[in-house]
């Protein structure tokens, strides 16, 4: 028997009256007391005592609507769901981030969505920018918080830019760099340079190589690291300078400066990237995600370092 046909059922066992059972199912008398029939010689069993005073249950009858109730109301919030799902209201969404460049921002941001979606569940996964990448790239998860390099060529995604931030060099509070507001890269061509180890972030390594190549020197690479943490640890135990968007510096201990620059202000940008199609839920996250960050710059709100405003460009969200 179909759905309907329980619907019809469970109309004439509320009612218990053929006329308001036909009209409020806008059929006739004689199309429901068929489906009625048929239903019973379905089960093997009487449900309806008919007379032509009145119609009530068998307890059969009682027993079948008392079950099905539940069925037909599991099977309309499982329709009510799917619409929502479509809609990109109700479902689940796996969100892939760049955890020391969104520490200060993700919990206000999942706070309000969850405050403006509750019926849609997020599952936070942190990663390194390297890893993070490639499982943007291999449907890991719906959407991804990532710096804005090397997608600009990669097809079947869309992307909102979000922040931009400085990139400065690291030093220890006693280098004599450490007291300036900014900086020529090319004045650090003789210092030893600390560096992510490639074998644990090889993108972060190429990064602070081409900007040295780009100031028309080759970088003093003096020691690697396989964390942020080590890295800034070893600038504050005077081993080197580094490389790092301004943001991190709230990784960092009084010991260490952030000094901006020249010519890579804005060089950081942020971004959202997802697979176009795929989730419709992930609409409704990037809105809040973009709202906040928009609040966050017009405030002119720090987040561990000074955040930029978009340029007009990236105001929309880019296909990529």
């Amino acid at each position: 028997m179909t759905i309907n046909q329980l619907k019809y059922f469970l109309t004439l066992a509320q009612t218990l009256n053929y006329t308001k059972a036909s009209k409020q199912l806008y059929l006739t008398q004689s199309h429901l007391s068929k489906t009625i029939v048929t239903i019973e010689q379905e089960i093997g069993a009487q449900l309806f005592i008919r007379s032509k005073r009145n119609v009530r249950l068998t307890q059969a009858g009682e027993i079948f609507c008392s079950e099905i109730s539940g069925i037909i109301s599991a099977f309309d919030n499982i329709i009510d769901k799917t619409k929502e799902a479509h809609k990109g209201v109700y479902g689940m969404i796996d969100v892939g981030f760049l955890g020391t460049a969104m520490i200060r921002l993700l919990p206000t941001i999942v706070n309000r969505f969850q405050n403006a979606y509750p019926n849609i569940s997020l599952n936070l996964f942190d990663y390194t920018y390297s890893s993070l990448q490639d499982a943007l790239y291999t449907d890991k998860f719906d959407v991804a918080i990532l710096p804005d390099r090397e997608l600009t060529d990669v097809v079947g995604f869309e992307k909102k830019h979000l922040i931009a931030d400085d990139m400065c060099i690291v030093v220890n509070k006693d280098h004599p760099a450490a007291k300036r507001h900014s900086v020529e890269l090319y004045d650090f061509k003789d210092e030893p340079f600390i560096i992510m180890d490639p074998k644990a972030s090889v993108r972060d390594s190429n990064m602070v190589t081409n900007m040295c190549l780009e100031q028309n020197f080759i970088p003093n690479i003096a020691l690697k690291s396989n964390t942020l943490i080590n890295l800034l640890m070893m600038v504050e135990c005077n081993m080197g300078v580094s490389v790092l968007a301004k943001h991190m510096m709230h990784l960092a201990t009084e010991n260490v400066r952030f000094v901006s620059i020249l010519g890579y202000e804005n060089y950081f940008k942020l971004v959202c990237a997802w697979r176009k199609n795929k989730n419709p839920c992930v609409e409704q996250f990037v809105k809040i995600v973009e709202e906040y960050c928009n609040e966050v710059i017009a405030r002119g709100q720090q987040i561990a370092g000074d955040v930029k405003p978009r340029t007009a460009r990236h105001s929309a969200g880019q296909t990529l």
